[in-house]
């Protein structure tokens, strides 16, 4: 009977952990959970943000023909909308070699390959 009851209570606790940590406790996702919610970015330095930073310097460079060099992305946000917006913090240096920051935002949807700028702001 008291093998019973331990395995039960065993069986009890395992199930409310589930529920509390529904990836079984494992590191949290780095997609945002909810839709239309700016979640942070915890590796700025991740390939695909970094792509999509690149991205951001060459169009902002085709739409205004000022001549930018990434150097950085400090820091970023993303949100889940019909695909995702990316809101990163750039650093890009001009013809001067200061480096500036900016605003970038990216539009992305994975499934077709498509990205656009939304924005792109001198913020300092």
């Amino acid at each position: 009977m008291a093998i019973h009851s331990q395995n039960i209570l065993l069986l009890t606790l395992l199930v409310n952990i589930l529920l509390v940590f529904p990836n079984g406790g494992a590191a949290a996702s780095r997609k945002p959970e909810f839709l239309g919610i700016y979640e942070p970015i915890e590796h700025p330095e991740d390939a695909h943000i970094q792509t999509l930073a690149k991205f951001a310097v060459r169009r902002h460079i085709k739409n205004s023909g000022e001549m930018l060099v990434l150097t950085r992305v400090l820091s970023g946000q993303q949100q889940v909308v019909k695909g995702m917006n990316y809101r990163l913090v750039i650093g890009a240096e001009g013809d001067s070699g200061a480096e500036d920051l900016y605003l970038a935002v990216v539009y992305e949807t994975a499934w077709n390959n498509y990205r656009e700028l939304t924005a792109y702001d001198l913020i300092a």
